[in-house]
This record gives C-alpha cells, sequence and structure tokens, in this order.
C-alpha cells in the first residue's frame, strides 16, 4: 500500500493584512514627516523675528 502526498495549499504571497500595514505605516510615516516640517518651519519663523530686532 502507498501513501498519497500530502497536499499543501501554496502560500498567500498578498496578504490583505499586511497589505493593509504597510499602507498604514507609510500614511504615518508621511504625517510625522508633514508635522515635523510645519514644527520646523514655525521654529524658523520664531527664530526669526526674535532676531529682527523688532
Amino acid at each position: 500500500m502507498t501513501a498519497l502526498p500530502h497536499h499543501h495549499p501554496a502560500p498567500v504571497e498578498h496578504d490583505v493584512r499586511s497589505l493593509g500595514a504597510v499602507v498604514v505605516s507609510a500614511v504615518v510615516l508621511v504625517a510625522l514627516l508633514v508635522g515635523a516640517a510645519g514644527v520646523l518651519g514655525s521654529v524658523v519663523d520664531l527664530a526669526g523675528w526674535a532676531l529682527s530686532g523688532s
């Protein structure tokens, strides 16, 4: 009697949860970069105002 080979399903390459995690992390990274640019702009404005001698 021969044993039948056990069938393993092929792994799913594009998992929806993984794609969702990548999209969410990209959105968070962009939001952090935009926030950092805003804070840096405010600091530069404040420094310029403080050094203007008004």
